[in-house]
């Protein structure tokens, strides 16, 4: 144990010391092309390579005295263009040279690199910022009035870049963003896009008044649907409850915002009451009759077209095998005894079982105003569960697949078999699944499958796209 502490403590520690001498060996390769750069008087290049020297090793005192040599050199230059443009009453370039010259300064400081900006180019710097913010504001203005809003915004964020709490700016870029998203919203009021105004106000509920318009919106948006009692057309009897109960209760918990399903009870209490025997066969008569009576905008009916089940039960079946065990055998060469494998004759017990469910629905979602079928799908679904795994009483870890013809008589016929992919398959059916699924239990999944698929496409049916 002490010897595997020592060795992991020497691996660890020469991998420091690769890390550190690869660091060193970059660093000094980066200064000294800084250095050449700078003997030819090229110090826009030595900072560069003096800054990746620092980046290395920041402690690299020769790179930091080169980059306060070279880099004043550049930051003198960027000075320079600013002055330029400070004297040619250029403020807008006069401020982005003074920021790129703020920018280098404030590399440098990372490596403890003091650069110099004299005190009189930051005064200069803030006389062309109150210039060019004034402009930039006046532009921003020009284009709300003109109800440009995109070019507007951009010179508003160019502004909070600079200052962010310059004037009334950040009110005027949130003005700039919700009001032409509140102006489509209005837009939709009066096309009478009720979703599409919803989610509009949406993004500027505390602009204005778009609370109160999202929920106006969301009054009109709403979609009662009357749920009829669903169809059988299966030979299995009463089947389609379940289908209809899966349904139900998948688009109650799912259903959109803008949908409203009618309560079934009210609806079996005016069935009963008016002795309607509405069901899937829906015209267009029934379909304006029952939308009067239950004030639904459309109908919803069902109906399981097929069901087919099938059940194989778990059956057991006896199997011929080997189980492998180790044997002391005297060799006469060697006048010793080695460990041989052996193989003896064995029964085990092998299980299969398979279910299986296949089913079909129906579904149509009719308008109450024209009977037109509004949207419908057939949606199938088919699962299938099956076990297949064995059993052995005794050493299961030397358990062989293979054959024999009798147990007590060694024969020329007889196979053992003893590849690795035989092998892995036993150990694999030793420990496989048990548990069949039943086919109550695949019904009702492939039910909740097939009523899942069939929500989400009247969830996505759109009335006002028509």
């Amino acid at each position: 144990m002490f010897k595997y502490i020592v060795n992991v403590k020497r691996t660890y520690l020469l991998s420091l010391l690769a890390v550190f001498l690869l660091s060193c060996s970059g660093t000094k390769k980066m200064t000294k092309k800084a250095v050449a750069f700078e003997q030819q008087g090229m110090y826009s290049e030595a900072s560069a390579y003096y800054l990746l020297a620092l980046e290395r090793k920041s402690t690299n005192i020769d790179a930091a005295m080169g980059l306060k040599r070279s880099g004043q050199l550049v930051m003198d230059d960027y000075l320079a263009d600013f002055f330029k443009s400070h004297t040619a009453n250029d403020s807008k370039s006069s401020v982005y040279s003074y920021l790129k010259a703020l920018d280098w300064q404030k590399n440098a400081k990372i490596y403890n690199v003091s650069l110099e900006i004299p005190d009189y180019y930051t005064t200069y710097y803030n006389e062309d910022l109150s210039v060019y913010l004034a402009q930039l504001y006046e532009e921003a203005i020009s284009y709300l009035d003109k109800e440009e809003f995109d070019l507007g915004a951009a010179k508003l964020d160019e502004i909070l870049g600079l200052k962010a709490d310059y004037k009334d700016v950040a009110e005027l870029k949130s003005y700039a963003r919700l009001e032409p998203l509140y102006r489509k919203g209005n837009k939709a009021l009066e096309m009478k896009k009720y979703r599409k105004a919803y989610d509009l106000f949406g993004r500027t509920v505390s602009y204005k008044d778009s609370e109160e318009l999202r929920a106006y919106a969301l009054k009109e948006a709403q979609y009662p649907i009357a749920m009829l009692p669903f169809e059988n057309a299966t030979k299995v009897v009463n089947a389609h409850k379940a289908f209809e109960s899966q349904f139900l209760n998948l688009f109650i918990k799912n259903k959109s915002t803008f949908i409203k399903i009618i309560d079934r009870v009210h609806i079996q209490t005016i069935l009963a009451e008016q002795e309607l025997g509405i069901s899937g066969l829906v015209d267009a008569n029934t379909a304006a009759q029952a939308g009067d009576l239950f004030g639904a905008k459309a109908l919803l009916v069902g109906r399981l077209v097929s069901l087919d089940v099938k059940q194989a039960s778990i059956k057991p079946s006896r199997k011929k095998g080997w189980e492998s065990y180790q044997q002391k055998q005297y060799n006469e060469s060697t006048k010793e005894y080695d460990l041989v494998t052996k193989y003896k004759k064995v029964h085990y017990n092998e299980f299969f079982g398979t279910n299986s469910v296949s089913l079909t629905v129906e579904y149509k979602l009719i308008s109450t105003e024209t009977g037109e079928i509004l949207k419908t799908n057939l949606v199938s679904e088919t699962l299938e569960d099956e076990v297949w795994y064995i059993t052995y009483d005794a050493n299961t870890k030397n358990l062989l697949s293979g054959s024999w013809s009798n147990k007590l008589i060694n024969s020329d016929t007889d196979v053992i078999n003893t590849s690795y992919q035989d092998r892995r398959q036993i150990q694999n059916l030793l420990k496989a699944n048990r548990k069949l699924i039943s086919t109550e239990e695949l019904k009702n999944t492939a039910l909740k499958n097939v009523s899942g698929q069939a929500v989400n496409e009247i969830n996505a049916y759109n009335p006002e796209e028509d």
